[in-house]
């Protein structure tokens, strides 16, 4: 774990794998932190140099302080990339993260391989503002405490927090160890971006994955991807909410190792 200062900003990073190997950058979703991609780290950094990061006022990475925009944490990521002297990377994003990985990819496409994006979308429906807003209010008030299993209740598939109490508890304690502004801040960003009238201009090698669960960017929502970006592929995850990634790993795992691998070898 390393600690830099980017942007003003003192950020959070994790870096593992090969260092000839290419590069596969892990972003969280809000709420989280980079530790959410533990499963992603380990299964990849044998054959991929794996940075996962914190994104600002998430994990290790300092509070914004000010309002901000997506693309501001895109070019947090450019910076880093520059910083450690790396030319192009595979992206993969979930929620926050992959809405960075909108910015990324629209305005900043040489410098990535590929981009996947998770369980996100680029521009919020008024429901859900709404819904983030009333939440964040409460939890200024009384604490990320007061509205975590509540979040996590909209999250992750139905009996999670039953049949898998210690990675239930994991996610639940990067949620509540965050600080409360960096969640509202990262909100904010949320409600102000408008990425989808564009993501017909998206030229890179692209994947999709869904959870079948997730109430909170479903399946549904998601093709608008599939079939709004040129090539794109995409991926259902069974049994899986917002977090696929953690709540069925091994599934994950091998459907973002399928699209990866099949890149490298054309």
């Amino acid at each position: 774990m390393t600690q830099i200062t980017l942007n003003g900003i003192s950020h959070h990073y994790r870096l593992e794998g090969p260092e000839d190997a290419p590069v596969l950058t892990l972003a969280h979703a809000q709420g989280f932190t980079l530790d959410s991609w533990a499963a992603q780290i380990d299964h990849f950094s044998d054959r991929y140099r794996v940075l996962a990061l914190d994104l600002r006022g998430h994990g290790g990475t300092e509070l914004a302080g000010k309002a901000y925009r997506i693309e501001d944490l895109a070019l947090d990521v450019l910076a880093l990339l520059d910083a450690l002297g790396i030319k192009r990377t595979h992206y993969a994003g979930a929620s926050l993260g992959g809405m960075a990985g909108f910015a990324l990819a629209l305005d900043h496409g040489e410098r990535l391989r590929s981009v996947t994006f998770v369980t996100t979308q680029g521009i919020l429906p008024q429901a859900s503002m709404d819904g983030q807003k009333a939440a964040t209010a409460v939890m200024r008030k009384d604490g990320a405490e007061a509205r975590a299993d509540a979040v996590l209740e909209r999250y992750l598939r139905k009996g999670y927090r039953e049949q898998q109490p210690e990675s239930y508890a994991e996610v639940r304690r990067q949620f509540t160890t965050n600080p409360v502004e960096g969640y509202a801040e990262a909100g904010d960003a949320i409600f102000a971006m408008n990425f989808d009238p564009r993501i017909g201009e998206i030229d890179l090698p692209t994947m999709i994955i869904a959870g079948s669960d997730d109430i909170a960017t479903t399946p549904e929502r998601m093709t608008l991807y599939s079939k709004g970006i040129p090539g794109a592929k995409m991926d259902v995850i069974p049994n899986a909410g917002h977090m696929p990634y953690v709540e069925e790993a091994t599934a994950f795992n091998k459907s973002l190792a399928t699209f990866l691998d099949a890149l490298s070898r054309n």
